[in-house]
C-alpha cells in the first residue's frame, strides 16, 4: 500500500532495531512515572498531610494530561516531524519532572504532574508511528510491537521497585522527591541518543489542529475523572453528579463535532472512520478494560502491602521483581508464538490473571503474609499480563493502513491512558473508600479484586470477536 508523504521516512543506514531500542525509552520512562508514584503514595501523603483523593489526583492528573493531548501530540509529529517532536517532548518531560521533584505543595505537585503527562503525550505517539513506518515486514513489525508492550509492562513493575528503593534510601532528606528527579539524567541521555540515531520522518504542513475538539475532550474527560475521585471522598454531593452529567453531554457533543468535521474532510481530532476497522475496535475495547485493571491493581496492591501487611516501601517494591521476571519471560515467548496460538492465548492470559486474583483472595487474609503466599500470586499475574500486553497493540493495528498509523496510534494511546486514569479513579476509589470507612483492608481489597475479575471477563468476551 502506498504510504502517505506525511508519514514517509527516508532510507537510512541506521539499523531500525537500534532506533527501536532508543525510541522505546520514551514509553519505558513515561510508564515508570505512572507506577513509581504508587509505592510512594504513603510517604507523599504523610509529607503533605493530604487526603486519599489528593493521592489519586497525583496519579490521575498525570494520566489525564497524557490522555487528552496524545492525539494532538501525534498530529504535531505529522506536522513538524516525528524526531523533532519526540526530542522536544522528552525535553519537556525532563523539565516537568524537575518541577514535580521540587514541588512545595500538594497543589503544585498535582499541576506539575498534569504538565508532565502533557509532555509525555507529545513523546509516546511518535514511538508507535515510527514502529509502523520503520518496520515494513509484518513479522518484524509484530516483534517491534511486542517489544513495545514489553516496555510498558517492564516500566510498570520497575516503577514499583524504584519507588520502594528511593523512598527508603534516604539519599536526600525528602526521599520521595527522587522518584521524579531520577528522570533528569535518563531524559537527557534519551534525547542525545535520539538526536544521533533516530531518523526524521516527513512533514505534512497541511495538517490542521482541531482546537475546539481538544477543548471539548479536555473538559469532558476532566469532568469525568475529577468527580469520580472526589465523589467517593466527599459522599457524592450534588455537584459531582452534575459534573458527571456534563461530562457525558460534552462527550456526545465531541462525537457529533468529530463526525461533522469528518464529513467536511477537515481533520477531526479523532477520525471516526478508524472505528470501522473491526480489529481496531476490538483492540481499543480490550485496552480500555485491561489497562483499567492493570494500572488500578498495581496502585491498590502497593497500598495494601504497606497498610494492610505493614511492609516497608522497599520490601513491597522488591516483591514486584517476582512479577517482572515472569512478565518478561512470558512477553518474549508471546512475541514468538502469539501468531501460532492466536486469540486463545490472550484469553488464556486473562484466565491466569483471574487465577492470581482468586489465590490472593485465599492467601492474603489476616494481617500477616509470607513470601510463599505472595510469590505464586505475583508470578502468575506477571505471566498472564506478559502474554497479553504485548499483543493488544498488534490486535489494534492488524489492518491499519500506514497512512492512518499516526491517527490510530494517538487514539489507541489516548484510550490506554484514559483507561488507566479511570481504573485508578474507579477501582482505586472503591478500595480507598471501603478501607477508610470500614477499617478492613482485606474487605476493601477483596471487593476491588472482584471488580477487576469482572473487567477481565469483559476482555475475554471482546477478544472472542477477533476472527484470526
Amino acid at each position: 500500500m502506498k504510504t502517505d508523504q506525511s508519514v514517509y521516512i527516508k532510507p537510512t543506514t541506521v539499523n531500525p532495531w537500534i532506533s527501536l531500542a532508543i525510541i522505546l525509552l520514551a514509553p519505558l520512562i513515561t510508564v515508570i512515572d505512572v507506577f513509581i508514584v504508587n509505592i510512594s503514595t504513603p510517604a507523599i501523603k504523610a509529607y503533605f498531610h493530604s487526603s486519599d483523593a489528593a493521592l489519586e489526583l497525583v496519579i490521575a492528573s498525570y494520566l489525564l494530561g497524557y490522555a487528552v493531548f496524545l492525539i494532538t501530540g501525534s498530529r504535531t509529529g505529522d506536522y513538524l516531524g516525528k524526531k523533532k517532536v519526540f526530542i522536544s517532548g522528552l525535553a519537556a518531560f525532563t523539565l516537568t519532572s524537575a518541577m514535580c521533584g521540587f514541588a512545595t505543595s500538594m497543589e503544585m505537585l498535582i499541576v506539575s504532574r498534569l504538565l508532565q503527562g502533557v509532555a509525555a503525550a507529545f513523546t509516546v505517539p511518535q514511538t508507535i508511528t515510527l514502529i509502523q513506518l520503520n518496520f515494513q515486514s509484518p513479522a518484524d513489525r509484530d516483534k517491534a510491537y511486542g517489544l513495545y508492550g514489553m516496555a510498558l509492562g517492564t516500566g510498570a513493575t520497575l516503577g514499583q521497585f524504584l519507588g520502594g528503593y528511593f523512598i527508603t534510601s534516604h539519599l536526600i532528606t525528602d526521599s520521595w522527591r527522587l522518584i521524579f528527579l531520577v528522570n533528569l539524567p535518563f531524559g537527557i541521555v534519551a534525547m542525545l541518543l535520539a538526536w544521533f540515531f533516530v531518523q526524521e520522518s516527513g512533514q505534512n504542513k497541511s495538517t490542521r489542529f482541531d482546537i475546539p475538539g481538544i477543548i471539548l475532550l479536555t473538559l469532558a474527560l476532566s469532568l469525568l475523572i475529577y468527580p469520580v475521585i472526589q465523589g467517593a471522598e466527599l459522599g457524592w454531593p450534588a455537584w459531582t453528579i452534575t459534573m458527571l452529567a456534563g461530562a457525558f453531554i460534552l462527550l456526545g457533543v465531541f462525537v457529533w463535532y468529530q463526525h461533522w468535521l469528518g464529513k467536511r474532510q477537515r481533520d477531526p481530532l479523532v477520525p471516526l472512520e478508524l472505528f470501522r476497522i473491526r480489529s481496531f475496535n476490538t483492540g481499543v475495547i480490550s485496552v480500555l478494560f485491561f489497562f483499567g485493571v492493570n494500572t488500578a491493581y498495581i496502585f491498590i496492591v502497593a497500598i495494601y502491602f504497606q497498610n494492610g501487611f505493614h511492609m516497608s516501601p522497599f520490601t513491597a517494591g522488591n516483591y514486584f521483581v517476582m512479577q517482572t521476571i515472569p512478565f518478561l519471560l512470558a512477553s518474549l515467548w508471546s512475541i514468538k508464538n502469539a501468531a501460532r496460538y492466536g486469540i486463545r492465548l490472550l484469553q488464556f492470559a486473562c484466565i491466569l490473571m483471574i487465577l492470581s486474583f482468586i489465590l490472593q483472595l485465599v492467601l492474603f487474609q489476616g494481617d500477616v503474609v509470607t513470601p510463599y503466599d505472595i510469590m505464586p500470586c505475583l508470578i502468575i499475574y506477571g505471566s498472564g499480563s506478559g502474554l497479553l500486553m504485548p499483543s493488544l497493540l498488534k490486535v489494534a493495528m492488524w489492518d491499519m493502513p500506514p497512512a492512518k498509523a499516526g491517527a490510530a496510534s494517538g487514539v489507541y494511546s489516548t484510550v490506554q491512558q484514559f483507561a488507566s486514569a479511570l481504573g485508578v479513579s474507579m477501582l482505586g476509589g472503591i478500595f480507598l473508600y471501603l478501607a477508610r470507612h470500614s477499617g478492613n483492608f482485606y474487605l476493601a481489597y477483596k471487593i476491588a479484586l472482584f471488580c477487576m475479575m469482572g473487567y477481565l471477563v469483559i476482555v475475554m468476551i471482546v477478544l472472542n470477536r477477533v476472527k484470526r
